[in-house]
C-alpha cells in the first residue's frame, strides 16, 4: 500500500466508475482494476460494490476516511519540504466567485507567478456557499469570499469591503413606469431599506441563492412581499450585465465589479440603487490545523497589495 494506491482509490471513490476514474488518472481501466483488486486482497475485504454506479462498502467508507487523511498528509509533506528547500513548488488552490476572479485576479496572478514561477494556480470558481464548503472539505487552500459565520477549524482574515447594488436599464424603467421610473432612483447614493412594491412587475436577472447577490435579492423580495418575475438565472456576471443593458431585467450584483466591467457609456444607460443591507466584508479563509504552506501567506500578501 502506498500513496499511488491511495490516489487511485480516492479517484474511483469520487467518480464511482472505473472508466471515468481511469481517464482522469491517465491510466488504463485494466491498470486501475488491478490496483483496486490488489488493495482489496491486501486489506482482506471488499471496498466497492460493483454495480453501476459503484458503491463503497462499509469497509470502503472506513478506508476512504483514512485515504483522505493520507492524501492530506502527503500534500502537507510535499509542501513543508518545498518550504524548507525554498523552491516553493506545488499548486495553490483558490476558491473565488467567477466575476470577482475575472476582475481582480489576472494582475495578481501575473505578479505572483513572476515571483514564484514554480507555483501553479488552480482557480475554483464557485458561488459563496460552495467556496466555504470546498475549504471545509480540504478541496481548496484559500477561500476569497464572504464569511458565512464562525467556522470550526477555519481561520480567516479581512480582505476588502464590497456592496451589492441593483442595476436597471433606463429604457426598461421607462417602459415599466414611464416618467415616474426615474423617481425610484432619484438619489443615487441613498441606501434604501428595501424594494418598493413597484418592482413586483419588473423582470429580474438573478444569481443562485448560494451567491451573495442572489441571497440578498431573495431577502429583499420576501421583505417586500412579492415573488420575483425571473427573466434569467446565471452565475456569469458578464452575460448578465449584457442582458441587463438590453433592458431584459434588473440585476443585483457587486457594484465594484460592475464598475470594472462596464464602459462609461454603458454606465450612463443604467440606473443604480443602493441598499442598507448591501454592504459586507470579504475575507481570506484557510484551514487552521493544516500545515501552513508559505505560499498561502505569500498569496494573501500579494492580493492585499
Amino acid at each position: 500500500m502506498n500513496f499511488l494506491t491511495m490516489k487511485y482509490f480516492l479517484m474511483l471513490a469520487e467518480e464511482k466508475n472505473f472508466t471515468k476514474a481511469a481517464e482522469k488518472l491517465h491510466i488504463t481501466q485494466q491498470t486501475l482494476s488491478a490496483h483496486i483488486a490488489a488493495l482489496e486482497k491486501e486489506t482482506g475485504t471488499k471496498l466497492f460494490i460493483r454495480h453501476v454506479p459503484l458503491e463503497l462498502t462499509d469497509s470502503g467508507e472506513v478506508f476512504l476516511r483514512y485515504a483522505r487523511m493520507f492524501a492530506r498528509n502527503e500534500l502537507a509533506l510535499k509542501r513543508e519540504l518545498s518550504d524548507m528547500s525554498g523552491h516553493f513548488q506545488g499548486v495553490l488552490r483558490i476558491g473565488i466567485a467567477p466575476a470577482r476572479g475575472q476582475v481582480m485576479l489576472p494582475s495578481v496572478i501575473d505578479r505572483f507567478q513572476r515571483k514564484y514561477p514554480y507555483c501553479g494556480i488552480h482557480l475554483f470558481e464557485m458561488d459563496n456557499e460552495n467556496i466555504w464548503n470546498a475549504l471545509k472539505r480540504d478541496e481548496i487552500d484559500v477561500a476569497m469570499a464572504r464569511l458565512p459565520g464562525e467556522m470550526p477549524g477555519i481561520s480567516h482574515r479581512p480582505w476588502m469591503k464590497e456592496e451589492i447594488v441593483l442595476l436597471m436599464a433606463k429604457k426598461l424603467a421607462d417602459a415599466l413606469w414611464g416618467k415616474k421610473g426615474a423617481s425610484l432612483f432619484v438619489h443615487p447614493e441613498e441606501r434604501k431599506k428595501g424594494l418598493s412594491f413597484h418592482f413586483a412587475d419588473c423582470p429580474f436577472l438573478l444569481n443562485s441563492e448560494g451567491d451573495i447577490a442572489g441571497a440578498l435579492a431573495r431577502k429583499l423580495f420576501r421583505d417586500a412581499g412579492f415573488n420575483p418575475r425571473m427573466a434569467m438565472e446565471s452565475e456569469n456576471m458578464g452575460t448578465m450585465l449584457r442582458v441587463c443593458l438590453l433592458g431584459r431585467g434588473a440585476y443585483f450584483c457587486p457594484g465594484n465589479l460592475a464598475d470594472s466591467l462596464l464602459s462609461p457609456d454603458e454606465k450612463e444607460k443604467l440606473y443604480i440603487m443602493h441598499f442598507a443591507e448591501g454592504q459586507y466584508e470579504l475575507s481570506f479563509g484557510y484551514q487552521t490545523d493544516a500545515h501552513r504552506w508559505k505560499m498561502i501567506e505569500k498569496w494573501i500578501d500579494e492580493v492585499k497589495q
